[in-house]
This record gives C-alpha cells, structure tokens and sequence, in this order.
C-alpha cells in the first residue's frame, strides 16, 4: 500500500531559475514519510513514548525528469517494500503531472533514545502495509571512495561548514537530507553551474551535533564523485556518498 501527499515548489526550495533544488526532492521524501508514520501513530512524537526514535542508515536517488517550478504541484508516494528485524526498506517515487521526476529507496532503523543503538523493529514495521513495488534492483552497494593518486582520478577538493542550529532534526542531530548539499558544496562551482544532478548514493555512519566542523571532501572521475564528510574535531568520518551528474548543459 502507498501512502501520497501533495506539496507545492517553495521560492526557499527553488534554484536561480526557479525549478526545485535536487536535495529537496529528500525533503519531500522526509516529510510524507513522516506523515505516513503518523497516520499510523508509530511518527517520531509516538515512538518517543517508548523510548525509541527513527535513524536512517541508506539512501539511494535518482532525478530522472524536469524538476517542477515555483509553485507547481508535486506528488510523493512512500511504501515499505520489505522488512527484516532491524530494518524497514521505504521506497518512493515523486511525480510532476503524470511524469516522475525522482525516485529512491532507503533504510530506516528504529534505534534505543538512548544508547542510539538499532533495535527490532517488528513493532513498528507491522503498523504498515507493505507494497512489492521495485524501484533499485540492487541500491545499497558498497561506496568504493575514488583513490586521488588513480590515474582515472581527476582532483580533489574540500571545503569546512560548520552545523547551525537550523539544521538539527527531533534527534537534536544534522538532518539526514542537509548531509547532502553539504557534501555537494565541495564541487566546485563552474561545474555545478553547469551540471545536473542525477542520483545520490548515501551511507550514514555517525551522527553530527550542533557547531560541530565538517569537513566536506569530494573526488572527481568523469561526471562522477565520491564524498566524505568528516567531523574535524576527531577526523571521524560521518557520511560517504556518491553522486553522478549529467554532461554540461548546452
């Protein structure tokens, strides 16, 4: 059983020439989810009760159409595919009229408030319904970081931002979905300026706090990167991703 809710392009969600920023696309996601789960009583205000919360752990998009524009409609649905013990496959597609313009696929745990540690979460799972629709046949493969010694490899660059307190979720972490303009944020601009993106691979592996430095670390083979974003205090690594942009725009 899918689960849609409509949104309409805010001008704080749109790029210089008014269709929706990419990352977005994560937000919507985000936000239908969370209203999925709280039409079932299981959203992050019910499980707090328990003295759970919600982690994601993966994350797979792909833009596959025109994005819409300011004040244009967009439809999400959310789905659970499968479940196992300790995790809850939630897939989605995202629609502008009859087109699809992004789909993804992602891990969601239910970890201990506390100890942050994952959990079974059959509890939780069995509140939803699940749906057989495919939208990666294989979307959680290993992130293989580019080596910039490679001869393939064509440079690296970083960049340090520092986590606002207008970037923390209801885990009083840096949201999931912000992990991804600042790992984009390394590229440098010409190309960005010229390119479109066209999927993320995300792998979460620790949780960032409020003023923490993240350095964002990005490596270039062709019109693909490998991303790392580190925390600076301790050089632990909170997240790597993948992403992959189109040729330049003519």
């Amino acid at each position: 059983m899918k689960y849609r809710t409509s949104y309409a392009v805010r001008a704080a969600e749109m790029n210089p020439d008014y269709t929706l920023k990419a990352h977005y696309v994560g937000m919507y996601f985000q936000e239908c989810f969370a209203e999925y789960a709280a039409s079932r009583n299981v959203a992050a205000f019910d499980v707090e009760k328990r003295g759970l919360t919600w982690l994601t752990s993966d994350v797979k998009m792909e833009f596959v159409g025109q994005m819409p524009r300011w004040r244009e409609l967009v439809d999400v649905d959310v789905w659970l595919y499968k479940t196992t013990a300790a995790r809850m496959y939630v897939n989605f597609r995202m629609y502008h009229g009859s087109s699809e313009i992004a789909k993804g696929a992602t891990i969601q745990l239910i970890a201990d408030i506390n100890t942050r540690r994952p959990v079974r979460a059959e509890q939780i799972a069995e509140a939803f319904d699940l749906d057989s629709d495919v939208v990666f046949d294989d979307p959680f493969g290993k992130i293989t970081q580019f080596d910039n010694g490679c001869c393939a490899s064509e440079g690296m660059s970083q960049t340090i931002q520092t986590v606002r307190f207008d970037d923390l979720d209801f885990n009083h972490h840096l949201n999931n979905v912000r992990y991804i303009p600042r790992g984009l944020e390394a590229i440098p601009i010409d190309y960005r300026l010229t390119h479109r993106l066209v999927s993320c691979r995300l792998k979460y592996e620790r949780e960032a706090k409020f003023n923490d430095e993240i350095l964002s670390v990005c490596t270039r083979r062709g019109d693909s990167f490998t991303h790392e974003l580190i925390r600076v205090s301790d050089n632990v690594r909170l997240c790597q991703m993948m992403s992959s942009f189109d040729a330049p725009s003519r």
